[in-house]
């Protein structure tokens, strides 16, 4: 990862706060989380609770109080038998706490074969006694069983989650209070959360390093164009003033900021072919042979191959490998005419030419902005374009450097 690499030219402030950002943003929804598993527990467990609770009735009901041997010792007030059926029950099942058969409460009604009561945060089981078909049942008794619910949490593995408590915050099965603690994931928490703040801080630098990476290989390749250019007084400021006119052209014809952003930048780097090219033959006064006019075509050739040296400059290749392209097919490197041509590469002609023709050359003198226009009628050009630059030539004289002493200054790079 380039990331790596780009951790030396970083700040360490910058880096430990991105750090303890994405920290903390990871450990935000903690609090969130143990409240859903808690509100999660006390809703789903509450009805495990009470199925519990209801089953044992039924395994009580059906084994014990629905039976002639019990129902026959309490019409016969067999206190022995009824003590020691009781007692079983105890012995049996963990749950139960305590078993007495007592006078029927008002409240039990006669036909209920088991009802379950809270009672000042304890849980009691009413049982009515039948016989064995429960045809007959006594009308004046019944069994209560103190039910253990910290037994019936153990059974449930809930017993280190929830505590019964009178004063709890959370309602629970059967209105009885309590306590519900989340899920301990405190160090899961952390760990997860280091490991995500590592990785953002990675990530971080990777986009940071791409992005960086790509402004100074855009940018590093104008400014040593730039360069270049100004190393001759009659190409200083060729590029930029091409990148000018071509943002005024952009804006003309309705394009959007964004093609316009790249027409600018495309343009700033159109005659980077030419960096390879003798002084002699760019600085010649007179006419070129024909080794040194096929040198000059040869340099969208190798604007090209700069370009698609870099992946993200390859978007600019049409600007340097194309602008030299005409209308009848006059042009080179391919010959394309008309809509063989893209859009771009024709205002990129547009601009380049009137830039020349306005700029001096050791072989002649510059043309006024008029007298350019014109004769740009007359070329292989995009008119429809040339009548668009016609529009413009007003605010073309305001800001193309080396035409207006006040306007020379260098033009801000877009990236």
């Amino acid at each position: 990862m380039r990331g790596f690499d780009e951790l030396r030219y970083i700040r360490p402030t910058l880096v430990i706060f991105v750090f303890l950002v994405t920290v903390f943003l990871m450990l935000m929804p903690y609090h969130v989380f143990q409240n859903e598993a808690i509100n999660y527990t006390q809703k789903i467990y509450s009805g495990i609770f009470e199925t519990s609770v209801e089953n044992l009735g039924s395994a009580l009901s059906l084994g014990y109080f629905q039976w002639n041997a019990m129902y026959n010792a309490v019409l016969s007030k067999d206190e022995v038998f009824i003590e020691e059926m009781l007692q079983e029950i105890q012995n049996e099942f963990p749950a139960v706490k305590s078993a007495r058969l007592i006078s029927r409460p008002s409240e039990i009604p006669v036909k209920d074969v088991c009802r379950v009561s809270a009672l000042e945060q304890e849980l009691y089981l009413y049982f009515n006694v039948y016989d064995s078909h429960m045809e007959n049942e006594i009308s004046d008794a019944v069994v209560i069983a103190s039910i253990d619910k910290n037994f019936l949490l153990s059974e449930m593995n809930l017993d280190g989650r929830i505590t019964f408590s009178p004063g709890g915050s959370k309602s629970f099965a059967y209105g009885l209070r309590t306590e519900i603690k989340g899920y301990d994931l405190t160090r899961w928490m952390i760990l997860h959360s280091v490991a995500a703040g590592i990785i953002g801080v990675l990530f971080m630098m990777e986009v940071l390093a791409l992005g960086l990476s790509r402004y100074y290989e855009m940018s590093g390749l104008q400014e040593i164009m730039y360069l270049w250019e100004m190393e001759d007084s009659h190409t200083a400021f060729h590029s930029r003033n091409v990148a000018k006119i071509a943002e005024c052209l952009g804006k003309s014809l309705g394009l959007r900021r964004k093609k316009i952003t790249e027409l600018v930048n495309g343009a700033k780097l159109h005659d980077i072919g030419k960096m390879g090219i003798s002084a002699n033959i760019l600085r010649k006064h007179g006419p070129l042979d024909e080794i040194e006019k096929e040198v000059i075509r040869n340099h969208p050739q190798h604007g090209k191959e700069v370009l698609q040296h870099f992946k993200y400059l390859e978007r600019f290749v049409p600007y340097a490998y194309l602008h030299h392209e005409r209308e009848d097919g006059s042009g080179y490197p391919q010959g394309l005419k008309g809509d063989e041509i893209p859009l771009e590469a024709k205002i990129l002609a547009v601009a380049d030419v009137f830039e020349a023709l306005t700029a001096d050359r050791p072989y002649r003198t510059a043309y006024s902005f008029a007298q350019a226009v014109d004769m740009m009628t007359e070329m292989p050009l995009d008119q429809d374009i040339v009548s668009k630059l016609k529009s413009i030539l007003p605010e073309l004289e305001n800001e193309l450097c080396g035409r207006n002493p006040r306007k020379c200054g260098i033009i801000g790079s877009q990236t």
